[in-house]
């Protein structure tokens, strides 16, 4: 039997995986099933095991994808020097990502996930390795500290769960509320978080 080529093999993968998210998002992943997802694929079961064991490696597998593209983002800012200038970029990059129709359905898939790891340990043991990310947000204003470019009196990782919690706050309300004005949402939260950035500031009594 010949074998698959690796462009097949990965094409193949990201179908099952298209499909299965197809699945999640209309009938939510409690109530998906591996024969749903072989049924909307239209294949055999074991054509579909080949590539993964049971819906704990699909959603796994989903998750790492969402985590590679967040990934790509956070590299540029951990680039950067000046904080306010590198939070404006991520954030920029962020909201741009997040007005794509299919980003918006991934995210969708996200939320679900989220509701699914309060009762299932191995889904909160996928979801954390995204969660962890936000360690590398606190190491980087810990580094600005140190060089005084953030306040010494900033508390890195409350201010990096803020971003974060900013972050899933838009992404829930997107949610919600597809029209939701991204934009507007952007700058408020701007206009509240750069000036706790200076290392200048004041604090007032």
């Amino acid at each position: 039997m010949p074998k698959i080529s690796e462009e097949k093999r990965q094409a193949r993968r990201l179908e099952i995986l298209n499909a299965a998210s197809q699945c999640f998002a209309r009938q939510g992943f409690h109530r998906t099933s591996m024969e749903d997802i072989v049924r909307k694929l239209n294949s055999s079961p074991g054509a579909v095991y080949c590539y993964f064991r049971g819906k704990e490696d699909i959603v796994a597998a989903i998750a790492e994808q969402r985590h590679s593209r967040e990934s790509a983002l956070l590299r540029g800012l951990l680039a950067s020097d000046d904080v306010a200038e590198g939070l404006h970029k991520l954030a920029d990059a962020f909201f741009k990502m997040l007005l794509d129709p299919a980003e918006q359905e991934r995210r969708k898939l996200a939320i679900q996930f989220w509701a699914e790891s309060l009762r299932d340990k191995s889904i909160r043991r996928i979801i954390e390795r995204g969660i962890r990310q936000r360690d590398l947000v606190t190491g980087w204003l810990q580094g600005a500290q140190r060089a005084g470019r953030l306040p010494k009196d900033a508390d890195a990782d409350a201010l990096s769960r803020v971003l974060l919690a900013l972050l899933q706050g838009f992404i829930l309300q997107q949610a919600w509320e597809p029209e939701l004005d991204s934009e507007a949402f952007l700058a408020t939260a701007m206009r509240l978080i750069v000036p706790f950035l200076s290392p200048d500031r004041r604090k007032t009594k």
